[in-house]
């Protein structure tokens, strides 16, 4: 999972890999309070102290990806289209909420 996040980002070299690390446990934790999303997998990496990466993660699904690496990019740099960044975050976001695959919350409306 990470390095598909990684492969997503406008930067090369191994630089920026533990803020890479420390974003994609961000959104995951974005995703699963604010937005009370449940992951259908786990995400787990570390980074040990000589710096090689272990990710054992066993979350697969291309949404959930697609919506952490958005937020990766968004959050990464200063990217000069943050704002559309954003826009497409919440979108994806929204999106997942109200999806019954990511979450077992019931949406009513009255």
């Amino acid at each position: 999972m990470f390095q598909e996040v990684k492969d997503t980002l406008p930067i090369s070299g191994d630089e920026y890999d533990g803020q890479i690390i420390r974003e994609i446990k961000a959104c995951a934790l974005d995703l699963t309070t604010s937005a009370e999303i449940e992951l259908p997998g786990t995400i787990d990496i570390t980074v040990s102290a000589q710096g090689v990466i272990t990710d054992n993660s066993t979350l697969t699904d291309e949404l959930i990806i697609t919506t952490i690496a958005t937020w990766c990019n968004m959050r990464i740099g200063n990217p000069p289209n943050y704002d559309k960044l954003l826009a497409a975050y919440n979108s994806l976001k929204g999106q997942l909420r109200l999806s019954k695959t990511y979450t077992t919350s019931e949406v009513t409306t009255e």
